[in-house]
């Protein structure tokens, strides 16, 4: 983890966080790995393609199937992975576009005690947003990280699939389908809850970490339902990293079989399967020409002309991207490496709290370890200050800048959403600095009611 930084008590800083929770115990930087927390929110959608595929599906069962491949995926990241990342400062915030895969992300820490983030995803035809309090402790040798909060994902489909005989004969829905008749699409609302994360072998210095639990991914308007289970290491570690699920539709009847790892590629089995049971499972390819859609009304249109039939065989539902080992210290994916991406013609557009601009990580990431250290208990006296300030009414109470605190009906519980503001702010912020030509990051004063958290 340190790198060649400066040498570490382990033991001491593990024995005065026993029982502990650590989101409010301040750890060495050489803990850390050279990015934030929000950073790591965004690396859920690395498999993205999956929600694009689900929205090509016309049965309601397949499309839960893919949402729940999309929730296991999220996990594929953190293998080998054992440093924490950076917690966000209040008011950090971290954007990400992909033009190749036609989708905006952004992140905010919205509060502080306890510490929450919320993200928010829009692509052509899919919305996936979630926030999180994260509590995590020592206990017996390991390290339990238990998240709390609830992921949702919300897909725009055609009409047209609710015409189709395999929404017709499925049976009764849970609800009415939420229709947008102008734009010719319905939609469907899925949700599920985080996992427990174990960070084991901390007393023996063999680091490994085991996610464990169940995923329930439920399809709120059809009411399918497909849940996979994290299985837990005995001390032999005979489960180590293995998967099993299963599909249900509405009707409660099982359609799918699934069965894998969450470190390499999780393989569906229709019930209904045809062909020997030893045969290889296919792959499903992503359409090629998906990303000609560009508008959401355009990509409804293109799903409902170029519908994808699941096939009746085993297929493979989720395969684990390549990883880069070289000079990867960290154990990084190769998505993860381009969040910290930050070129000279982007720098005068973004943001200034974003966590690209965050000195101790920056410092993390080329190597100044000691300068990293440094840096980060400067930002934590700075935050711990502010908040004394707005205690006392030298400062205007705490409000985020970017979400609003509001209630799901559907999962009857709270969620942060997001307020729309930010993408507009963005493109005035950026008028004003080229038309200052301005080439280094802007000033709080560029960007309405932003703070200087750095």
């Amino acid at each position: 983890i340190t790198r060649g930084g400066p040498s570490l008590n382990l033991w001491s800083i593990i024995r005065g966080a026993i029982g502990k929770d650590l989101s409010k115990v301040s750890v060495p930087v050489f803990f850390n790995e050279p990015t934030s927390f929000l950073q790591r929110f965004t690396e859920d959608m690395e498999y993205c393609d999956m929600l694009e595929i689900a929205t090509m599906l016309p049965r309601s069962a397949d499309r839960t199937l893919f949402v729940a491949g999309f929730a296991m995926s999220n996990y594929a990241s953190t293998f080998g992975r054992i440093a924490k990342p950076f917690n966000p400062l209040l008011g950090e915030t971290f954007e990400y576009v992909r033009r190749d895969k036609r989708y905006r992300a952004l992140s905010e820490q919205v509060e502080h005690h306890p510490p929450i983030s919320a993200c928010w995803v829009e692509g052509k035809n899919y919305v996936y947003h979630a926030d999180t309090n994260i509590k995590s402790k020592f206990n017996s040798g390991s390290l339990t990280v238990v998240p709390t909060g609830v992921c949702h994902v919300e897909l725009k489909l055609p009409l047209a699939f609710l015409d189709r005989d395999d929404e017709k004969n499925a049976g009764a829905a849970c609800q009415p389908p939420r229709i947008n008749e102008a734009e010719g699409y319905f939609t469907e609302h899925y949700t599920w809850n985080k996992l427990t994360t174990n960070v084991n072998g901390i007393m023996i210095a063999n680091f490994w970490i085991e996610h464990v639990g169940d995923l329930d991914v439920l399809n709120h308007r059809s009411g399918d339902r497909t849940k996979i289970t994290f299985m837990q290491s005995g001390w032999t570690g005979r489960n180590k990293f293995k998967v099993t699920g299963e599909a249900l539709d509405r009707q409660g009847n099982k359609v799918y079989d699934i069965a894998g790892d969450w470190t390499s590629k999780l393989v569906a089995r229709p019930v209904d399967a045809t062909g020997s049971a030893t045969q290889e499972a296919e792959t499903i390819k992503r359409p090629s020409h998906m990303d000609a859609t560009v508008s959401a009304d355009d990509a409804v249109k293109y799903a409902a002309s170029n519908s994808i039939q699941v096939p009746r065989t085993p297929f493979v539902l989720w395969k684990i991207n390549d990883r880069q080992t070289k000079n990867n210290t960290y154990n990084l994916t190769t998505y993860a490496m381009s969040l910290n991406d930050k070129p000279a013609e982007l720098v005068p557009y973004l943001c200034p709290t974003d966590s690209r601009f965050r000195p101790d990580q920056r410092a993390m990431e080329t190597g100044e370890y000691e300068l990293a250290d440094t840096e980060k208990s400067r930002l934590e006296n700075k935050q711990r200050a502010t908040r004394r300030r707005r205690e006392q009414g030298e400062l205007k109470a705490w409000k985020p800048r970017w979400f609003t605190k509001e209630f799901d009906n559907d999962s009857n519980e709270s969620y942060w959403r997001f307020n729309d503001a930010y993408w507009t702010e963005r493109e005035h912020a950026a008028q004003l600095q080229k038309e200052a030509g301005a080439t280094q990051p802007a000033s709080v004063d560029v960007w309405d009611d932003v703070e200087n958290i750095f």
